[in-house]
């Protein structure tokens, strides 16, 4: 899951810091994590939130066209979240929403 030392929203100032030195697909993925937590007002990181903001990731990353490819192609969460340039908590957020 999203450690606090690769990225934060700070709901004060409106900011969402991220670590330098990651991949560009942690980058992103936790971006759009953090920007979950800001659409969902979720300030505090409780179990509920993090999955939102996962799902929230998912939704804003996935392609479901990319997305079922993969699948077709990829026999695991971690080798379809490689091909799509994502992290694996946001292809188990996308699915979740699948599920929905």
């Amino acid at each position: 899951m999203d450690q606090p030392d690769q990225a934060r929203w700070h709901e004060g100032v409106q900011i969402i810091s991220v670590r330098h030195g990651m991949s560009e697909r942690r980058t992103v993925s936790v971006i759009a994590h953090e920007l979950g937590h800001w659409w969902h007002a979720d300030w505090c990181s409780t179990g509920a939130g993090e999955r939102r903001a996962w799902r929230f990731a998912g939704q804003l990353l996935v392609d479901p066209v990319e997305y079922a490819a993969a699948e077709q192609e990829h026999p695991s969460a971690g080798a379809i979240a490689r091909a799509l340039g994502v992290l694996t908590d946001v292809i188990h957020g996308y699915r979740a929403t699948l599920r929905a």
